[in-house]
């Protein structure tokens, strides 16, 4: 689980503070004033370390290579209303962001990256801490191509040379370890550890993939759903044929039939559904998705469209292995206020049932008023729950943190968080009371 992020001169912020990250994390707030920044950073590292060049230091993405993120070169990453600070220079860029396996505070590990202009505005790592606290590695560029290495148990640095530049910024080449001989040993997990940790982002973003007649499955379970939900349904037709199959032989449902049930569970929940039925189209690898209600199927193109923009939305939370790490943009898109809210029971019960951390940017008031709610209830606590009012403030981002109590009730409400509804009553009771007396004068 990820439990840190920090910022330091990255694209709008100049830097966000120490922001701690739940099991549930919500960013609020107004529009660009910086919430899809602080997911980009941690998309932006993952297709770094998940990628296969390795002299990119930082992978800016490439729109024709299927990036999660593109974000030009260098410069369109560096803020350009920063000043310098004791942590960081003008010039420099700075991603920090911790995770925690066993749930122990002090096992946590960091990275901890600053990166500067590199040649043909890419980004060149300057520093970088990676690891748990005395068993981990910390790299500082010396001048260009040479780095500084230190181990994490040694007080004194092993040397300096080219060979010890991290490639894709967390790890190092076979002859940079075998160079160090048995301390070489001590590091050679630490990058992979933060594969791992990595590969188990789910991204799913806020345009996501429009409803189709008929879709084409390879027959088996997708590995992914895609950063735009293109393979939700097929990962549904996938548990809804096996399903479906158990049924026939008169069997109890397999493990891979769970999604299908439980995500037909979660469209009742929302007043979208009564039932989901998948059908193969004349035996070729074909297969529509119909949609049950009132008694009668319709095929997923045929109804509303918030229905094929929530099913990625319930698939991811539903896809999402224990540990994994669930990153979502505007789940509420084309959603009725009843189905927004009940989306945080959904995040919430698989968040504490299957310990899959969710990190959602919304807009939705109903979606953040029902999170209150469940801990007024009990069913998540308030430590369960990070939640945060990004707004801008000039050309800076700032971050609010929103203390809530026991009961979900925020101590510090922004102004005008959701708007001003109190406001808006007023003015309503007003036009209602001039309009009555303009009828009895009338």
């Amino acid at each position: 689980m990820l439990t840190h992020l920090k910022l330091d001169n990255f694209k709008i912020w100049s830097s966000t503070g120490a922001m701690r990250l739940a099991p549930i994390t919500l960013l609020l707030g107004t529009n660009s004033a910086g919430k899809s920044t602080l997911i980009q950073s941690l998309l932006l590292i993952r297709q770094t370390v998940k990628g296969d060049d390795p002299n990119l230091d930082l992978n800016l993405g490439n729109p024709d290579a299927d990036d999660s993120v593109t974000l030009g070169q260098f410069k369109d990453l560096l803020c350009r209303h920063s000043g310098e600070s004791e942590a960081i220079k003008t010039n420099q860029v700075g991603i920090e962001f911790k995770w925690v396996e066993s749930g122990l505070p002090e096992e946590a590990a960091i990275f901890s990256a600053r990166y500067r202009q590199g040649p043909g505005g890419s980004a060149e790592l300057d520093y970088l801490r990676l690891g748990k606290d005395g068993q981990g590695f910390l790299v500082e560029r010396r001048k260009p191509g040479i780095y500084r290495l230190q181990l994490g148990s040694e007080h004194r640095s092993v040397g300096q040379s080219p060979q010890f530049r991290p490639q894709r910024s967390f790890a190092f080449a076979p002859s940079a370890i075998a160079s160090l001989g048995a301390r070489g040993e001590l590091i050679r997990g630490i990058g992979p550890a933060l594969l791992d940790e990595l590969g188990k982002i789910i991204y799913l973003g806020p345009v996501r993939r429009l409803a189709q007649r008929d879709y084409v499955w390879a027959g088996r379970m997708p590995a992914s759903i895609g950063d735009d939900g293109a393979k939700a349904v097929d990962a549904l037709i996938a548990s809804g044929v096996a399903l479906q199959a158990a049924i026939k032989r008169r069997k109890d449902p397999p493990a891979e039939a769970q999604l299908f049930q439980h995500a037909i569970y979660w469209l009742q929940r929302m007043g979208l559904a009564d039932g989901l039925s998948v059908r193969g189209l004349g035996g070729s690898a074909r297969y529509e998705l119909l949609i049950e209600s009132q008694g009668g199927r319709s095929n997923l193109k045929d109804v509303g469209v918030g229905v094929s923009q929530v099913l990625p939305v319930i698939v991811s939370a539903l896809f999402a292995e224990p540990g994994h790490i669930v990153i979502i943009e505007e789940p509420e898109s084309h959603l009725h206020p009843l189905a927004q809210s009940i989306l945080a029971e959904l995040f919430s019960q698989v968040s504490r049932e299957r310990n899959v951390q969710f990190i959602v940017e919304t807009h939705s008031e109903h979606l953040f008023r029902r999170m209150q709610t469940l801990m007024a209830r009990g069913a998540i606590t308030s430590q369960d729950c990070g939640l945060y009012f990004v707004e801008r403030e000039g050309k800076h981002a700032r971050l609010h943190t929103l203390e809530a109590d026991e009961s979900g009730r925020i101590r510090n409400w922004p102004d005008k968080f959701f708007g001003d509804s109190v406001g808006e009553a007023r003015a309503q009771a007003q036009a209602v009371a001039q309009r009555m007396r303009e009828k009895a004068n009338g």
